[in-house]
């Protein structure tokens, strides 16, 4: 059944593309190029030689985009699981899935890198000029953890005439939203300011059973500024400042009860439990009941970007950044009404980049940039994971004894996380002839890690210190190809290195590690990529991408020599698929944007030997990688018409479908194929516009991801039935699926004032 949903998909996107590509013959020309920076240099979008998708400012406000989750619906190739309230976010590009340790896909704005996953499910306040996703490794330019693609947010420069906008939103679930920005010159043709803010607030749509209280409630604060300095004609400087104060709530997230797999990971008395669960994730309306938690986050973004424009077109770059985040989050991680087990996390993190660069001028036949990059990160994370009440005076009466593993007392962690960087870069690209042009790029990086984690058994207050550091180098080329067939067709063909640097088993769920297995060693993939860039005519782009991508040394969960669970270099992938994506104009006033991909991500080689403990088979050659859709596509339609001499009726409908999505290794449990529909229709004069919109407006039930951990509340119940008589002995589960809802159906009116 799901085979034949897909192919529906595949045949209706396949029919649609070719509905359009003929349509658009006598449609009106096409609005203006997309200008993108992915390669350090300003290009349109059609004359990059790589896969990339871009969303302009307008692009945002009129499909509504709030988030990474909105970009990664609207762009094919690209998903997103947004775990632990956006903790534990895991972003994947082209099937390079990993939820180990730092993400595949790197974060940047204007240029600096975000090193956290927490930030990822942050707002788009509305100084957003453009997002570029960039698919396939960016790791030569861009370097840090860009070993899948990279996304980068490049926000508004200040302008040099007076002009703003506000706007107000209020709409079902308590949601209601405030933003404006407003710039203009301080000094004229010298000086220039930005000023930004938004306010966001949602009481939710989950009720906390335990409390009677919203569960799920979301606030946030965004604030953002720039000043621009021309003090020369070839000198620009431009300081921003961004700053990000999220409160939220809980998720909607509710453990499921397993129905496969039918093992004992444990000596008798125990019986028999079921291990696994396997099918399709719900996603629940009801059910929540958990002692409230939070997770709140403070993030200040700081950069300083100069461009000075040296003799004969050359150009000197200087990007520094500066980013302090903290976070503070608190779970309930039993996920029911009882309190048993409780987890608070605070993290501060500090960041600082520099990074100097040196382009030649664009309009020679041999062109080239070079430049330097120095990182510096200082991560320190306190976690108090431990049992309460009752459950803890039970951990304490089972310590001595043996089954005590069952109910672990928890942990209190420290954990302070050092990364120095230092790299060198640059690209070179020489014209063979009017039409080829042949690029190589390169970038060389030491890196340098350490870690220093102190244990405390909260039960016994014994503790034990992990402290090691460890340097990696490496040094990732890319070789680019391409061919200007005519004016409006390119061809292209890139072989690229990724690297993604290792890191350290700092704590394990079980088992001692040896001192060789301390380590993991960084993780490595050549990637081969075709594609063409066409436009079909003067109102219609279509870029086509097809890529194979071989995955060496991919950092997984192993069982090490004396059966710890660690993360060890034991993996080994392939990948291949093709993207499409098209722009076309159709009729005046009527504009059409879609995208479909098609992604194969499995295992060649990964042996993970605790499944076979659960009662599994420990061999997942051939298993699909977690929260990779094999299909995604989306198409956007918006028309736009007068009704009056300055009156305009606007309206626009955005559908994205994503297929399923394994969430455990095991390749058995999924959540559901996913289709998305959004409406949005108003009015609009000179200088106001009114719109009603409709989000999820079919009311998918999916659930929007799933993954497997310990169930704090089973482990209690099943150590409690060994030593009260009154209660019927019940085996144990190592794991359990926790799956996160789906908002329901979300609508509101939006009001929009711009001067």
């Amino acid at each position: 059944m799901q085979n034949s949903y897909k192919k529906t998909i595949l045949n209706s996107v396949a029919i649609s593309l070719l509905a359009v590509s003929g349509s658009v013959v006598q449609a009106q020309e096409v609005t203006d190029e997309i200008i993108v920076t992915a390669r350090k240099k300003s290009e349109t979008l059609q004359s990059v030689p790589l896969a990339i998708t871009a969303f302009t400012a307008v692009d945002i406000q009129n499909a509504g985009i709030n988030n990474v989750e909105d970009i990664a619906l609207l762009t094919p190739g690209f998903t997103f699981a947004p775990l632990f309230g956006g903790g534990g976010s895991t972003p994947v590009i082209r099937g390079q899935s990993t939820t180990i340790g730092e993400p595949n896909v790197g974060f940047f704005v204007d240029g600096v890198y975000q090193s956290s996953r927490s930030i990822m499910d942050a707002m788009l306040g509305g100084n957003i000029e453009r997002v570029e996703i960039a698919k396939g490794p960016q790791s030569a330019l861009y370097g840090r953890n860009t070993f899948a693609g990279a996304v980068n947010f490049v926000t508004k420069k200040p302008g040099n005439e007076m002009s703003g906008q506000a706007e107000v939103t209020a709409g079902n679930g308590g949601h209601y939203e405030v933003r404006g920005n407003i710039s203009g010159p301080i000094a004229e043709d010298s000086v220039y300011f930005q000023l930004g803010g938004l306010y966001s607030k949602r009481s939710g749509f989950f009720t906390n059973e335990l409390t009677g209280g919203n569960l799920d409630e979301r606030e946030s604060t965004i604030l953002t500024g720039a000043l621009m300095f021309t003090p020369s004609e070839n000198l620009e400087v431009v300081a921003r400042v961004g700053f990000d104060a999220t409160r939220d709530g809980d998720d909607p997230a509710r453990f499921l009860v397993s129905n496969a797999s039918l093992a004992n990971p444990t000596p008798a008395p125990l019986p028999p439990a079921f291990q696994l669960f396997e099918g399709e994730i719900p996603s629940f309306r009801t059910g929540f009941a958990v002692t409230p938690g939070h997770n709140n986050r403070d993030n200040l973004i700081l950069s300083l970007s100069a461009e000075y424009d040296l003799s004969n077109g050359y150009t000197l770059t200087s990007i520094t950044g500066y980013n302090n985040l903290d976070v503070d989050n608190a779970t309930d991680n039993d996920y029911e009404a009882r309190s048993i087990r409780y987890t608070t996390q605070a993290i501060a993190q500090k960041e600082f980049s520099q990074e100097l660069r040196v382009n030649s001028p664009t309009d020679k036949k041999l062109g080239w940039m070079a430049g330097v990059y120095y990182y510096d990160l200082d991560s320190t994370t306190d976690t108090v994971d431990t049992f309460v009440d009752g459950a803890l005076g039970l951990a304490t009466a089972l310590a001595p004894s043996p089954l005590g593993g069952l109910l672990p007392a928890g942990i209190i962690n420290n954990t302070n996380e050092q990364t120095e960087s230092f790299a060198i870069f640059g690209s070179t690209n020489l014209d063979i002839t009017d039409q080829l042009t042949a690029t190589i790029e390169g970038r060389w990086t030491s890196e340098k890690k350490r870690a220093i984690a102190v244990d405390t058994n909260p039960l016994t207050l014994a503790s034990a210190t992990f402290d090691q550091e460890a340097t990696f180098d490496n040094f990732v080329p890319r070789f680019t190809l391409d061919y200007q067939m005519n004016d409006s067709t390119l061809l292209y063909g890139s072989v690229s290195k990724a690297v993604k640097a290792g890191g350290f088993n700092v704590v394990t769920t079980a088992g001692a590690i040896l001192d060789s297995e301390r380590t993991y060693a960084p993780e490595k993939s050549w990637n081969y990529e075709v594609g063409l860039k066409t436009r079909i005519s003067n109102n219609a782009t279509l870029n086509l991408a097809a890529f194979k991508i071989d995955w060496n040394d991919q950092i997984v969960r192993a069982l090490g020599q004396t059966f710890a669970v660690l993360n060890a270099n034991a993996g080994q992938t392939s990948v291949q698929g093709f993207e499409a994506e098209m722009r076309a104009r159709l009729a005046d006033g009527l504009d059409f944007t879609g995208g479909f991909a098609y992604t194969d991500s499995s295992y060649d080689s990964y042996t993970f030997g605790a499944i076979a403990a659960l009662g599994g088979n420990p061999v997942l050659d051939g298993n699909r990688l977690q929260y990779v859709s094999e299909i995604t596509a989306n198409a956007s339609l918006q028309y736009s018409r007068p009704v009056s001499s300055n009156l305009n009726w606007k309206s626009r409908a955005d559908f994205a479908y994503q297929s399923d999505q394994n969430i455990v290794q095991t390749d058995q449990a999924f959540s559901g194929d996913t289709t998305l529909i959004n409406l949005r229709t108003g009015i609009e004069g000179d200088t106001w516009e009114l719109l009603v919109w409709v989000d999820n407006l079919f009311e998918e039930d999916s659930a929007v991801t799933g993954v497997f951990i310990p169930n704090q509340a089973s482990r209690f119940d099943t150590a409690n039935s060994l030593v009260n008589p009154a209660i019927p002995v019940i085996g144990f589960q190592a794991f359990n699926a926790l799956s996160w809802s789906r908002n329901p159906r979300e609508w509101g009116v939006t009001a929009r004032y711009k001067f």
